[in-house]
């Protein structure tokens, strides 16, 4: 079961640096510290408290009573229907349950600034997305699609001599049919389910670069929660499309800011943790340094310098002067406010921390370049083997440079091994297929279609310009001929590997998270007409108006399925991973000036694109439905790209990230068999693997999540 230990460690919360292991976050739990860390952030929670009464204000107070005429009523006829999802819901899941995964770290971390700051940051979130929603919604006043229902519960219209409208309903549902923009379920739930993305993100360390695309799964899933509550206030038609689009950019905005004011970006070396861990993991050291210093202090004598170096001791080097006291803050006194001179020395310190992994990646990486640039014979190598500057090491780089060429990985030798080190992104692609296909089988949402809405649908039905058997041709087997050529003249298993799994996930999640939202939305094709009515006659309720089709069920089950575009989904995912690949294999912006190179990028988004006109040619697409599929097909195929590969503009964007694991891991052997290591004034101890990131920075990991790609 090594494979099931190797999937489950790819979900653990880990630190990423051996120092940080020296501070144990177990010794700041809620009975030591908790009271301590709720009371340096008293005033924040009375602001809360006060953003709570503003809210109840908000939703208490009358809205704006927008101007209705009969003319306006064509789209305010839908049905009266209740929430597929209540109103007592929307803090369960957006509150309750981020709460609930922020205990379950804490329990496994003991660290209670996590903890407090995960709950501070997501009840600033939700309550600032509530504010802003419910004062617009106040402010505009746009009636909801059924507010005709509300006005007039017994259909019989009424209107003034204005031509606006004179209600007879429930003044409380007349009320509330006026608060339609923005939608307040969808902006509380990408508040809240968004904070926990970017949380679940931070702590997976899902964008450490090291190929493990199966993490997105989770971090995407708490957003295709909120997606799918925005789309069932649509089919509830208690709210526009415009609705639900305005109020998921509020909460997840919302949701990044108050993130960021706790926790680095998820992508940062130290995402996975909270800012104030390392502010008293750096107090935990400074203090140990002051009081390593003070038994120097007091156990060495110190020598009194003069002026004219007449002092022997000066020749032997063992003079000694008292360093400078620092005051040693705590955590409490700098949370009260006493930070200044805390964060000025923290600044001093991560910029010379910063200059001095710089230079320790100038040392490292040196050698390479220069043995690159002006290849050595082995007599100069040999003569010059007993300095210390960084050309001496030039020929130990050299000889050793063949074992981590790209020739000598290939599928051959390397293809098994690496296929189980990612064991887990297989199954987890296993698992995408079954969902896609029961995606495929079941019953869409059924959106109601009125007579006087027909008036969009009644396009040709006709048959599809690119068929649903090309798309996996376009979107899949022609990159992967691509990457096959690529690896031909490369022979580099982990570019082939990482490009094709990158592309099967990019293909895949997209798949599942279009067919999740048309089955969701159920937006009829814009041929719905003759799907529902292929005689031409037209049948609809006398009631409701709403359509009684005679269609055959396939085809109309069909023609629900018109919101997003998945010809278009898959073609951007596909060729879009594909434009990506190609932009970093032959460098369009190594900022050289041939924008030739262009052309080529270019040229599969040009074949997505006409794919997607084509659905709307054939009438089986909206333009919006294509829009949103490229854009949604085009986004995930980034970010899968993006977990194998380093951006196209970057110097290393050539290559995937597990080469130049590889790099580092070879030269750390090489440090440590050369007899002339010692000459770093690096000690190993700390030091278990170096990554090197695009421009050459050196980063020190040793809690890996995962196992490291072997040579």
């Amino acid at each position: 079961m090594a494979w099931l230990k190797n999937f489950l460690s790819v979900f653990t919360f880990r630190s990423s640096s051996r120092r940080f292991r020296e501070l144990d976050p177990a010794a700041h739990t809620i009975k030591s510290h908790g009271a301590k860390v709720a009371k340096n952030h008293l005033h924040d929670w009375l602001i809360l408290l006060l953003l709570v009464v503003i809210e109840v204000v908000l939703v208490s107070i009358h809205p704006f009573y927008r101007y209705v005429g009969k003319d306006t009523m064509t789209d305010l006829k839908f049905p009266f229907k209740d929430n597929t999802v209540p109103v007592w819901s929307v803090p369960l899941y957006a509150v309750i349950l981020p709460i609930l995964i922020f205990l379950i770290v804490y329990i496994r971390r003991r660290d209670v600034y996590d903890l407090h700051h995960a709950i501070l940051g997501l009840l600033f979130s939700v309550l600032i997305t509530a504010i802003i929603t419910d004062a617009i919604k106040n402010g505009v006043g746009r009636p909801r699609p059924n507010f005709f229902w509300r006005c007039f519960p017994n259909g019989i219209e009424a209107y003034d001599r204005t031509g606006d409208v004179i209600c007879n309903g429930k003044e409380s549902e007349i009320r509330e049919g006026h608060k339609s923009f923005p939608s307040g379920h969808t902006s509380w739930s990408f508040a809240g389910l968004g904070f926990l993305s970017f949380y679940l993100s931070g702590k997976m360390q899902a964008f450490d670069g090291k190929g493990h695309v199966a993490k997105l799964c989770p971090v995407l899933l708490p957003l295709l929660g909120a997606a799918l509550v925005g789309v069932s206030r649509v089919n509830d038609y208690w709210h526009h499309w415009q609705d639900v689009f305005a109020g998921a950019i509020i909460g997840l905005v919302v949701s990044a800011f108050c993130y960021l004011q706790f926790f680095p970006p998820p992508n940062n070396d130290n995402g996975w943790g909270p800012y104030a861990y390392f502010i008293a993991q750096e107090e935990f050291h400074r203090s140990r340094d002051n009081a390593t210093q003070a038994v120097t202090i007091v156990d060495v004598p110190i020598a009194e310098p003069t002026l004219n170096g007449s002092n022997s001791n000066n020749n032997n080097n063992n003079t000694h002067f008292e360093p400078t006291p620092f005051h040693n803050q705590t955590y409490d006194q700098m949370e009260t406010g006493e930070r200044r001179n805390l964060r000025s020395s923290h600044l001093i310190f991560s910029a010379t921390r910063f200059s001095i992994q710089i230079l320790k990646g100038i040392w490292f990486l040196s050698p390479s370049l220069l043995a690159f640039t002006f290849p050595l014979s082995s007599s100069s190598s040999s003569s010059s083997s007993s300095s210390s500057s960084p050309s001496n090491w030039k020929p130990l780089i050299t000889d050793k440079m063949p074992e981590i060429q790209l020739g000598t990985h290939t599928v051959r030798s390397h293809g098994a091994h690496l296929a189980r080190v990612h064991m887990h992104d297989w199954l987890i692609l296993v698992l995408l297929v079954v969902i896609e296909v029961v995606l495929n089988v079941i019953e869409p949402f059924h959106r109601f279609v009125g007579q006087e809405m027909m008036t969009d649908l009644k396009y040709p039905l006709q048959d599809n310009t690119v068929p649903l058997w090309a798309v996996p041709i376009i979107a899949v087997l022609i990159p992967f001929t691509v990457f096959i050529i690529y690896y031909f003249i490369r022979k580099d298993v982990y570019d082939l590997h990482h490009a094709i799994l990158g592309l099967l996930f990019a293909v895949l999640i997209s798949g599942v998270m279009t067919d999740a939202i048309k089955d969701g939305v159920g937006r009829p094709r814009p041929d719905f007409y003759w799907r529902c009515f292929p005689d031409g006659k037209g049948v609809f309720d006398r009631n409701t108006t709403g359509v009684l089709c005679t269609g055959d069920k396939n085809v109309i089950k069909e023609g629900y399925k018109s919101f997003p575009s998945g010809h278009t989904s898959w073609s951007f995912a596909g060729l879009g991973f594909l434009a990506w690949y190609l932009s970093g294999k032959i460098r369009a912006f190594d900022q050289r000036g041939h924008v030739a190179k262009l052309c080529i990028v270019f040229l599969p988004l040009l074949i997505a694109a006409l794919v997607g006109i084509s659905r709307v040619d054939d009438y089986w697409h909206h333009w919006q439905d294509v829009f949103a599929g490229g854009l949604l097909g085009l986004t995930i195929a980034s970010f899968c790209y993006l977990q194998f590969f380093p951006a196209p503009y970057h110097i290393d964007g050539w290559g995937p990230h597990a080469y130049f694991h590889m790099l580092a891991e070879s030269r750390n052997e090489v440090q440590a068999s050369s007899p002339n290591s010692n000459n770093i004034n690096v000690q190993q101890s700390e030091i278990e693997s170096v990554y090197i990131q695009p421009q050459h920075e050196m980063r020190f990991n040793t809690q890996d999540s995962s196992p490291m790609l072997n040579r």
